[in-house]
């Protein structure tokens, strides 16, 4: 597989303006993709956990030439549909394909309903404004400020080759990453209910 994610890696690289982004795959690499080997054992194992509406999208992040100083990532929660931002995406299932083993990933326990949570408008890699839901603030270590320190951290959830994590994304959380290497994610997206996954 990693001969097929090279060239869309390069291309984020050398030509998105974003330091990082979650890259929804062309018509042609997605077609290629849901019909490989890899994607097919991907679905089988899923549907253990009473997935069958796994989508598969990249997070791709920049090799960074000045790597951030303060690694604090943007508390925000995942969400899809309308303006990117009408219906929650609660579970992902993330798969390491490049990058560092123990970039670390946090959560608050506070979803969407927060007074906290604004509707921030940006630019996707398409080009396309959308809304992201994420805390009030103009800079990530003002929103850290805000929410106070995360309910959970962890910094073993994936390995390349080995193991991926299910990680729950309905809530705030963030990716505390350094810049010092590329990274990518490839990750699927299902709205199945977090508290339906192990039931």
């Amino acid at each position: 597989m990693q001969k097929f994610f090279d060239p869309i890696v390069s291309d984020y690289q050398l030509n998105a303006p974003a330091q990082n982004a979650l890259v929804k795959f062309k018509d042609q690499d997605y077609k290629e993709f849901i019909q490989s080997s890899a994607w097919i054992e991907l679905v089988k194992f899923l549907k253990q956990y009473g997935i069958t509406d796994g989508y598969p999208q990249l997070f791709i992040y920049k090799r960074l030439s000045n790597p951030k100083e303060n690694i604090l990532g943007n508390p925000h929660i995942d969400t899809q549909g309308g303006d990117g931002t009408e219906v929650n995406v609660p579970i992902r299932f993330n798969i390491l394909i490049n990058g560092d083993e123990n970039t670390e990933m946090v959560w608050w326990d506070i979803d969407r309903t927060s007074q906290l949570v604004v509707n921030e408008k940006f630019l996707n890699p398409l080009g396309q404004h959308m809304g992201r839901l994420q805390v009030k603030g103009s800079t990530p270590a003002e929103r850290w400020k805000l929410l106070g320190e995360p309910t959970c951290r962890n910094n073993t959830l994936a390995k390349k080759q080995e193991y991926a994590s299910f990680v729950r994304t309905d809530i705030l959380h963030a990716l505390n990453w350094t810049g010092n290497n590329p990274r990518l994610i490839l990750s699927v997206r299902t709205t199945q209910p977090w508290d339906q996954l192990f039931s």
